[in-house]
């Protein structure tokens, strides 16, 4: 049957959300960059002269343009004289393309925004970032730097979606306890979907999960809801199959996701599980082959500023200032998060050396409960 058109104009709209799935050694780079200039923070004034000399500002980013403009936008408002061009890229690529043009002294980019915390590890050891410092920064929780020069422009919870035209909200599990238990119990009514793991944020959530809740119940829980489960390796198919019927519940879905659906009620709603909500960092770097340094270090300073945050916020990525309360009425806030679910079950998934050892491991014991 086909889909309806208010459902189409759902699946539309989320796709950028839905859509965030998703290296190689860059060698030949100079040992003194343009952007090596500003490692530590220089004042608005400067980089303002800096960034009027400069030819524009290049971003590769894993950032929907639906969410991303408008946070380009707010940006310009204060420099105008910028002009920003963004190429919207899967996590992967982001790093490969800017290694590879940076390997052969080509024009690239000049931050680098993605969400993959293992990616960005061998980012770090391939030499991609010029170690900038943005302005700000005691404003926010001291895991927002995670060193080497990469920063938490995001931290996105994890959400559960559910068609709401399936379940109603108490029929909605609130545990990753409760959607395993309904899962095996009732397989015909709690249908689910996901990601392969293959995708970037599915990994990380998995590598939360089994920080906060442990591996043995984690594996239990997989054991029991894989049976049940259709995966999809982007989350846009896996988003209209729920729509559409093919399942009442989404798990590991993309926080951005929280600005969109509360618009559609009556189709498709969230909730944040009780017992374990990872957050998936979206990191941004100044490059160090960045040929706009200033122009880079200008935006990286204004994410970390409360027209910053707010910005953020509205768009749909998850403002992490401390004690954040926007203008704007927004939601998308790890202050409000803080509200909705208890403090300990919440977990920053690092950009670290340890996430990117334990891939083989879990890419391995999913791939046993999934029958792969």
């Amino acid at each position: 049957m086909p889909a309806s058109p208010k459902i189409s104009v759902l699946v539309a709209a989320v796709a950028a959300a839905a859509a965030l799935t998703s290296c190689s050694t860059g060698g030949g780079s100079p040992s003194a960059s343009p952007a090596s200039l500003f490692s530590s923070p220089a004042s608005a004034s400067s980089l303002r002269q800096q960034a009027q000399r400069e030819h524009g500002l290049v971003i590769y980013a894993n950032a929907p343009g639906q969410y991303f403009q408008p946070v380009i936008t707010a940006f310009n408002k204060q420099y105008p004289f910028i002009k920003v061009s963004v190429a919207d890229l899967s996590d992967e690529v982001v790093f490969s393309k800017y290694e590879a043009e940076a390997a052969q002294g080509a024009r690239t980019a000049d931050l680098l925004i993605a969400s993959a915390p293992a990616s960005w590890v061998q980012a770090e050891q391939n030499g991609v970032s010029a170690g900038v410092t943005p302005t700000g920064l005691s404003a926010f929780p001291s895991w927002v730097n995670q060193g080497h020069g990469v920063y938490v422009m995001s931290a996105e919870p994890i959400l559960t979606t559910y068609n709401a035209k399936l379940l109603t909200p108490s029929e909605v599990p609130r545990t990753w306890a409760q959607l395993a238990a309904d899962a095996k119990a009732d397989p015909a009514r709690y249908k689910l979907v996901s990601y392969t793991i293959a995708n970037p944020l599915n990994y990380g959530g998995i590598y939360g999960l089994i920080h906060v809740l442990g591996a043995v119940k984690v594996w239990s829980y997989y054991d029991a809801m894989a049976p049940a489960t259709k995966t999809f390796e982007d989350g846009l198919t896996g988003l209209a199959y729920m729509l559409q019927g093919g399942a009442s519940v989404g798990y590991m879905s993309s926080g951005l996701a929280q600005g969109v659906l509360p618009h559609y009620k009556g189709l498709a709603s969230y909730t944040f599980m009780q017992d374990a909500t990872p957050l998936i960092p979206r990191g941004i770097t100044v490059t160090k082959n960045a040929a706009s340094p200033a122009s880079a270090q200008l935006f990286l300073d204004f994410l970390y500023t409360r027209a910053g945050q707010d910005t953020l916020c509205a768009a749909g990525f998850e403002a992490t200032m401390t004690n954040f309360h926007p203008a704007n009425g927004c939601t998308a806030s790890l202050t409000a998060l803080q509200s909705q679910v208890p403090a300990n079950t919440i977990y920053l998934v690092p950009i670290n050396q340890t996430v990117l050892d334990q891939q083989t491991a879990i890419t391995q014991r999913w791939n046993q409960a999934f029958h792969r």
